[in-house]
């Protein structure tokens, strides 16, 4: 299987897709996904939700993982918000292979502003299943 073909899966993914998470860069190990923060993003505070900025982090660590072509699931992510931003922001998400062991690896997750500056820092631990992430009938 190629690594478009890979993209092209990744890039299904209905949830990212309804928040607006766009799948800039993919290779091995490393995947870059963005978003702009909309209205409808913010809690009650009028910042945007935790759960939209964990969700782009959270998709650019999945498309890395996933990479490779064998299927990958999330076994731990922690993370930290450290900056606020406003609606209209343009934030990215890179995810970073720290580490990949025969079933395990482990990510860096940084989500910044378009700028560089960083509003949230995270690592994930994914585990790679024994199935391909495409059945033969569908490379």
């Amino acid at each position: 299987m190629s690594l478009e073909q890979i993209l092209q899966r990744i890039e299904q993914d209905p949830f990212a897709r309804f928040l607006g998470i766009e799948l800039l860069e993919l290779c091995e190990g490393y995947s870059k996904t963005t978003l702009v923060v909309k209205d409808h993003m913010l809690n009650f505070h009028g910042l945007p939700h935790g759960g939209v900025i964990f969700s782009l982090a959270d998709a650019a660590f999945a498309a890395a993982c996933n990479s490779y072509g064998q299927v990958a699931v999330a076994l731990h992510v922690d993370i930290s918000f450290l900056d606020a931003v406003e609606v209209g922001t343009r934030l990215v998400a890179e995810a970073a292979e720290e580490h990949l062991g025969g079933r395990t690896g482990l990510y860096r997750l940084a989500v910044t502003r378009e700028d560089g500056a960083l509003v949230a820092l995270a690592h994930g631990t994914a585990y790679r299943k024994k199935q391909l992430l495409l059945q033969d009938d569908e490379t």
